[in-house]
């Protein structure tokens, strides 16, 4: 009896649909940055990806839908914020990396001339380090890249 059992899982199984994800499809992010526009959340990336909504999840979910290839903050390095909002920096710890570093940054400027100013210089601090109350390092006015 258990063998007819095993056999039916296993067969029900290879019929089971499967959503094959393609490495080639997963967007290799490296930061994003947290801004609020008109109220709503607005999530950008260094692949170009954005999302928008009234909450951290809505614009990841915006940003998903809109982007070409698939969404995972957690492979991000650092979440650059426009401004201390506390809510929305505890709403998207989630979905990022214990070690995520956070900074301030204006966003002038490119994200990725923003990424490599913060790499040069070990700016940062780690999400998880992160208390809610302290201060986070600002990035100083990124020149425009030609």
């Amino acid at each position: 009896m258990r063998i007819v059992l095993y056999i039916v899982i296993l067969a029900t199984l290879f019929f089971a649909p499967l959503q094959r994800i393609e490495i080639a499809n997963l967007e290799p992010i490296q930061a994003v940055w947290m801004y609020t526009d008109n109220r709503n959340v607005v999530l950008q990336t260094d692949t170009g990806d954005k999302g928008s909504g009234i909450s951290v999840s809505d614009a990841l979910a915006d940003m998903k839908h809109n982007s070409s290839g698939i969404i995972y903050l957690d492979t991000a390095q650092y979440l650059f914020v426009s401004e201390m909002k506390t809510d929305a920096i505890r709403a998207v710890q989630p979905y990022l990396k214990k070690t995520v570093r956070m900074c301030i940054w204006d966003g002038q400027g490119e994200l990725k001339t923003a990424v490599k100013y913060a790499d040069a210089h070990k700016l940062g601090l780690k999400i998880d380090k992160w208390d809610g109350v302290g201060n986070l390092p600002e990035l100083p006015p990124i020149k425009q890249e030609n």
